[in-house]
Formats: structure tokens, sequence, C-alpha cells
């Protein structure tokens, strides 16, 4: 895998993690609403559960696999999202044999 590409091709990265961020801030807005001014430890998990269980759907995991183009494989969608220039090697004799002035 590319370097820095992860976030572009692993299924979960391209479509739970978002969502389970967004889950997790909309509980922890809501106790900030009700007047919690930090999260303790143990307000952590429940709220973070709460999320969790909201956002790793069977929709947003297929979704993510097809969003990251692994399924249906998409060589095109894959190669789209990187940063990858291709290079055609130059045959050798083509390359000048002074160097420009």
């Amino acid at each position: 895998m590319p370097a820095h590409s992860s976030h572009l091709l692993q299924p979960l990265d391209v479509g739970c993690f978002g969502p389970l961020k967004k889950a997790y801030d909309r509980q922890i807005e809501d106790k900030m609403r009700r007047g919690n001014t930090y999260i303790t430890k143990e307000d952590f998990f429940p709220a973070f559960l709460k999320a969790f269980t909201q956002a790793l759907t069977v929709k947003n995991i297929q979704g993510g696999f097809r969003g990251a183009g692994l399924v249906p494989l998409s060589a095109e969608s894959i190669l789209s999202k990187l940063d990858v220039k291709l290079h055609t090697p130059t045959p050798p004799g083509s390359l000048p044999t002074t160097p420009p002035a």
C-alpha cells in the first residue's frame, strides 16, 4: 500500500470512522447541553458504545468497501484516489549524451 493512503483504501477508514466520530460528537454535545462541562472515564464508554452501535452498521461497513473501490473491485477508482504518477522508462539511447548548457 502506498504511503499515506490507508485513509483512502481501508474500508473502515472510508465508511465507518467518519460516522463514528459524528455519532460520538452528538453524544458528547448532548451531555454538554445537559450541563456536563467535562467527560469523565465513566462517561466515555457509554457514550462511545452508543455511538459505535449507531455508526458501525452493516450498511456503513458495506459502503466502506464500495467507497474504497474494493467491492466490486475497481482499479480505476482506487488509482484515481492515489497521487501515483506512472512513469514509462526512457529507452536507452534516447537520452542526451551531453548535458544541456
